[in-house]
This record gives C-alpha cells, sequence and structure tokens, in this order.
C-alpha cells in the first residue's frame, strides 16, 4: 500500500531545518532535501537501531538530520549507508562517528570506498583552495550590482547573491575542519540486514552515475532508495560510465517497487520515472552513436540528438536541451565514451 503523508502530517514535533521528513512507510522516512541543501537522505527505523542514506555535503545538514530522527526514535545510529562517493552524499559522514561513537558501521560498495580515499577526500583541498576565490567573485558582483551579463541587478537579485554569499562563507568554515570517515564495511553484489521480520537489501547492479551506485531495497515494504542512480532530473554524467548506465538500471526496474526515494527530487510513485529514464538512456545511446558513427563532431551530435528525443522527452525533463550539453551533458559524455571505446 502506498503512504504518502505531508510534512505536517508524519513529522509532527520531528521539524529539521533542512530537510522535510516524509514517513513513507513504518519506520521508514525520506529526508527530502530543502532548497540549496542539495541532496536527500533515507532513515530506516528498527528494533536494533537507525539506518541512514547518505550524509550531505555539510556535517551542519547531517548534524540537523540526527536532531530530527532524535525526535522520532531513541535508537542510536547503528548504519551509514554510502550509496557512492560524492561529496554530497558523504561529507557529513564525521558528524554521525560524532554523535554515536560506540558501534556504527559505515557502509558502501569497495568502489566507492576507494574513490572516498582517492577521489572525495583530495577533493576538500582542492575546494579549500577553489571556494575563496569564487566567493571572492561572487562579492565582487555583488559589489558592483551587476549581472553576469553586464546588465543591472534589481533588489531581488542582490538579496539572492547575499544570501548565497553568506551560504559559501558557512561552508568554507565547515570546508575547513572537515573530515570524512571512510566506509569500514564493503561489499561486491549485496549485503543484507535482518531486523526482525525487516529485510533490508543492499544492492550493486553495476557502474552507472559513478563506478560504485548502490541502493537500498526494503523487499516487504517495497521501497527503493536509489541515491544519485535516479533522480527527478535528467541522468547526471559527472563521474558517470554513461554506456552501463541504462543496462544497470534494467536491473534495478525488475524490483518490485512502489516507491522510490530519490538522491534528488520528490518521492517516486511507482516504476514511471525509473522506466522514463531507462528509455531515455536506451534513446541516447544510439543516438549519440548514430551522429559520431558519421563523423559529426561533438557540437553537432548535441544539436541533432537534441531535436531528435526531444518531442519524446522534453516535457519529462526540466531544461532537456541544457543538460545534453556543456562539458558534463549527457550527449558529451556519452560521445567522449563511446570515442574512449571506439
Amino acid at each position: 500500500m502506498f503512504i504518502m503523508l505531508s510534512i505536517h502530517d508524519t513529522a509532527r514535533g520531528q521539524s529539521s531545518t533542512y530537510f522535510n521528513i516524509q514517513k513513507v512507510a513504518e519506520g521508514v522516512y525520506a529526508a527530502i532535501a530543502k532548497p540549496g541543501v542539495l541532496c536527500n537522505g533515507a532513515f530506516v527505523v528498527t528494533n536494533d537501531g537507525v539506518l541512514v542514506v547518505d550524509t550531505h555535503l555539510r556535517p551542519s545538514w547531517a548534524k540537523d538530520l540526527i536532531g530530527a530522527i532524535g525526535k522520532i526514535t531513541s535508537q542510536p545510529v547503528r548504519y551509514v549507508i554510502n550509496t557512492h562517493w560524492h561529496g554530497d552524499h558523504t561529507q557529513g559522514n564525521k558528524a554521525y562517528e560524532a554523535a554515536f561513537p560506540h558501534g556504527t558501521e559505515f557502509i558502501s560498495h569497495h568502489n566507492t570506498r576507494d574513490d572516498i580515499i582517492a577521489k572525495a577526500i583530495p577533493n576538500i583541498k582542492t575546494n579549500l583552495d577553489s571556494l575563496p576565490v569564487q566567493i571572492g567573485r561572487l562579492k565582487a558582483r555583488f559589489e558592483s550590482g551587476k549581472r553576469p551579463d553586464g546588465s543591472m541587478m534589481n533588489d531581488s537579485m542582490k538579496a539572492a547573491l547575499k544570501t548565497q554569499i553568506e551560504s559559501q562563507e558557512a561552508y568554507l568554515v565547515e570546508l575547513k575542519t572537515l573530515e570524512i570517515t571512510v566506509p569500514n564495511l564493503t561489499f561486491d553484489r549485496s549485503l543484507i540486514l535482518w531486523k526482525d521480520d525487516r529485510q533490508i537489501q543492499i544492492l550493486y547492479f553495476g557502474e552507472a552515475h559513478t563506478r560504485g551506485d548502490v541502493v537500498i531495497y526494503l523487499p516487504r515494504e517495497k521501497i527503493l532508495v536509489t541515491g544519485d542512480l535516479l533522480t527527478g532530473g535528467l541522468p547526471f554524467m559527472r563521474d558517470a560510465v554513461p554506456l552501463a548506465w541504462g543496462q544497470t538500471l534494467e536491473g534495478v526496474a525488475k524490483l518490485d517497487i512502489e516507491q522510490v526515494l530519490p538522491g534528488h527530487g520528490e518521492v517516486q510513485k511507482g516504476k514511471e520515472r525509473l522506466n522514463l529514464v531507462v528509455k531515455y538512456l536506451n534513446d541516447l545511446y544510439p543516438a549519440v552513436k548514430a551522429q559520431m558513427d558519421k563523423g559529426a563532431p561533438v557540437e553537432e551530435a548535441v544539436k541533432a540528438v537534441g531535436d531528435q528525443l526531444e518531442p519524446k522527452y522534453g516535457k519529462d525533463f526540466t531544461n532537456f536541451r541544457q543538460g545534453l550539453g556543456g562539458t558534463l551533458g549527457n550527449v558529451t559524455k556519452t560521445y567522449e565514451a563511446l570515442k574512449g571505446k571506439k
């Protein structure tokens, strides 16, 4: 049975500054990020502690969710799962280790653990170097009162920019002392936790958004938590394996699912969005390949694939065209993957 209650119905007395806490089944909660907070989380309350999925970009956001969990249950957080290595899903790990120092297990795919060590942790230093420069540029723009195109900002634009500057300055303070707790429990294909009559499956179906994406599946409740393997928008291919993503999602789609808690966006009912993204990825690959086979440069391929696929998918994905081109666009990354394979 599908349960979807509003924040006012489900989280009375369970307030969170940064998340809308939604009860999606008995003991199962989605933490939907409020604007500006980037990624969602999820948690499951069991008879033997709480399992949390993903820990967000900022330790302060993780601490806020810890506080919200504490208003729902007195059980400690026993398990933290990182669905993949990106900082907006891992940089709050340390907050859980500090809040629950006795017996908390940090779980991921073994590829994710390797990538946290090799990529996520070094990225902290990179961001420490680049963020002050970015803040300086934002301040200069604020002082000039001009938008990037040279036109003047109105009062609401200046207020939004001021808020952005303050947020980035607060993040810089956190970044200076930030450490990522590395997962201490990894697996290859599946890991199953048994808690009374509840089974929690942590599953790896293959490479997709990264090379280590895992999903959390509750077979009794028919609930799937996906991380960024599935979101509310176009697949984001920053560190993706584009040629594998569609096939990986096809495997996930074979599960019996009634609700999906995505890495970004609202809770999804059924498999409609999941199946849509599978179809899109399976159409994207041959469309890009056809352009590459005829020798079209990537810029031309972006336009041609957009012309071909927008009538079918444009209404389902916000800013569809913008998501195809550019350095990290879907067509660009698929084109590069095909070129490397060739």
